[in-house]
């Protein structure tokens, strides 16, 4: 499923359904011309039929710190709301970006989106008891 976007061609958001996980991809830069599209996109699919959701950032070169927001603003609606995993892929130096925030103490990071839906899978079957 394409969403259509708001904002400059050289940033991209899509996701797509794989299995059980909602899987949204961002490619290009995040800041505040498109943040909150990040977000809402991200509440839609919690909200949705999924068991987790991962956020796969890994085609992201720049992450600003409204991307930052919108993150915690996940983490929060998912405490609140429900009990999906969030897992992110990410790398280079929007790792390290989320790192220096301590992110990771929220959502779990790995390098890979295929390590991130692993992960997602096996918590969101521990949560499932």
């Amino acid at each position: 499923m394409r969403m259509p976007t708001a904002h400059p061609p050289t940033t991209r958001m899509s996701a797509e359904m794989l299995g059980e996980v909602a899987v949204l991809r961002a490619v290009g830069e995040v800041d505040m011309s498109n943040s909150d599209e990040l977000r809402d996109h991200g509440v839609r699919l919690l909200d949705g039929d999924a068991i987790a959701l991962v956020l796969d950032l890994s085609g992201v070169t720049f992450f600003a710190s409204s991307g930052i927001a919108a993150l915690a603003h996940l983490h929060g609606h998912n405490r609140d709301n429900g009990t999906r995993p969030i897992h992110v892929a990410v790398g280079g130096n929007v790792r390290r970006t989320l790192e220096l925030t301590a992110m990771q103490a929220l959502l779990p990071l790995h390098d890979t989106a295929e390590q991130a839906i692993a992960a997602a899978l096996a918590d969101a079957a521990d949560r499932a008891g």
